[in-house]
Formats: C-alpha cells, sequence, structure tokens
C-alpha cells in the first residue's frame, strides 16, 4: 500500500497563502531613527539659522546703542557752545549799545551841521536817492538851497526820541530842512508837529517857527 505525505505540502501551503512578510522590527526602527535624524537635522539648520539672525540683531541694537551715547555726549558739548555763543552775542551787544551812546550823539549833530552847511546834504546812498526822485521828483532836496535862511534854536534827545525847535525864512526853507532830516540815514519818522509865523527879535524880520519830532539811528 503506497502513502503519500500531504502534511508537508499543507504546510507549504499555508506559508504560500499567508502574504508576503511585513519585515523585522529591526527594518522599522533602523527606519525611525532615520527620520529622526533628518528631522533633528532639519531643526537644527533651522536653529541655527534663527541664532544667527538674533546674534546679527544684537550686534546692531549695541551699534546703535553705541551711536546714540555718542549723539547725547555731541548735544550736551554743543548746548554749551551755544550757551557760551549766546553770552558772546549778548556781551557783544552790550558792547555795541555803549558804543553806540557814545558817539551816536556826536554822529547827529555832524548830520545836522553837514544839512545846515554850505554844498551839504543828508547822508543818503545815492542809488537810494536816485529811486527816490524816480518815484517822486520832488521828494530830492536842493543843494543849492542857502542854508543861513534857516536856524535851530533848541535840540533835545531822550531815548533816541528828538524834539526841534528853529526857525526859517519862509514856509520853503522850513519844509527844505525837513526833507533834508527826511532823507537823512540818521533820522527817521520825521514830522513837523508846528509852524507859526512870527518877528525874529534881532533882526525885527518876518520869521516863521517850527517844531519837529524824529528819531535818532545810531
Amino acid at each position: 500500500m503506497i502513502r503519500i505525505n500531504l502534511l508537508s505540502a499543507a504546510r507549504k501551503q499555508t506559508k504560500s497563502s499567508s502574504g508576503p512578510s511585513t519585515g523585522s522590527p529591526t527594518a522599522w526602527f533602523i527606519g525611525y531613527a532615520v527620520a529622526a535624524g533628518v528631522l533633528g537635522v532639519a531643526l537644527l539648520f533651522v536653529y541655527m539659522s534663527y541664532t544667527s539672525e538674533r546674534d546679527a540683531q544684537i550686534a546692531q541694537n549695541q551699534q546703535l546703542e553705541t551711536e546714540i551715547v555718542a549723539v547725547e555726549r555731541q548735544s550736551a558739548n554743543l548746548d554749551q557752545v551755544q550757551a557760551q555763543l549766546e553770552q558772546s552775542r549778548a556781551l557783544e551787544t552790550v558792547v555795541n549799545d555803549l558804543q553806540r551812546a557814545r558817539f551816536g550823539p556826536t554822529r547827529v549833530m555832524m548830520e545836522l551841521a553837514r544839512i545846515l552847511s554850505a554844498s551839504g546834504g543828508p547822508t543818503i546812498d545815492p542809488r537810494r536817492l536816485e529811486e527816490i526822485q524816480r518815484a517822486n521828483p520832488l521828494a530830492g532836496y536842493n543843494a543849492g538851497w542857502d542854508h543861513h535862511r534857516l536856524w535851530l534854536t533848541s535840540f533835545q534827545e531822550e531815548a533816541r526820541h528828538v524834539q526841534i525847535h528853529g526857525a526859517g525864512r519862509t514856509n520853503e526853507d522850513v519844509a527844505e530842512f525837513l526833507r533834508r532830516l527826511t532823507l537823512s540815514d540818521l533820522f527817521a519818522q520825521v514830522t513837523l508837529t508846528k509852524t507859526e509865523a512870527a518877528e525874529d527879535e534881532a533882526t525885527h524880520l518876518d520869521v516863521i517857527n517850527f517844531e519837529l519830532a524824529a528819531t535818532v539811528n545810531y
């Protein structure tokens, strides 16, 4: 009687029908380790990148703080220099005021003498005088005026405001003196405040007494 062993064939059939092998645990561990290593390297690269940017920003902030301190020091020195400059300017102003107060009245007296002298006239820039005469031909002064036709009887100054009293032979003589004062660089705001016909006590001639106000520039 012939016997056939089917057990071995059945086992082979069962092993064959169970499907492919899913692999050993060691293979899965190696795969997870590789993935974790790649992820770690990526995270390390990102961390190093942010760290580098942070260090650069910190260095920039420190540089800015250094520049701010330097500017603040310069500003402090600038304030000190500015204060010294203002003090120097104030001192210069005081000195100039004293000089003008000392020599100013002398200049005014010399200007009046020039106005009331032969072939004299007011102190004025010729170009400015030309412009004034171009705009108004009657605004100039008469260079041939006889200065003996007008004289001053009093001159008072207080805080650069002056009061002048005098007499002229005619109203035209008074007007000529008024024009000369108005054109002068040393006088401003010249205003005729009073005129009065009278007789000169010494010569018994008819004259025009006048009063005028002005300010002086010196």
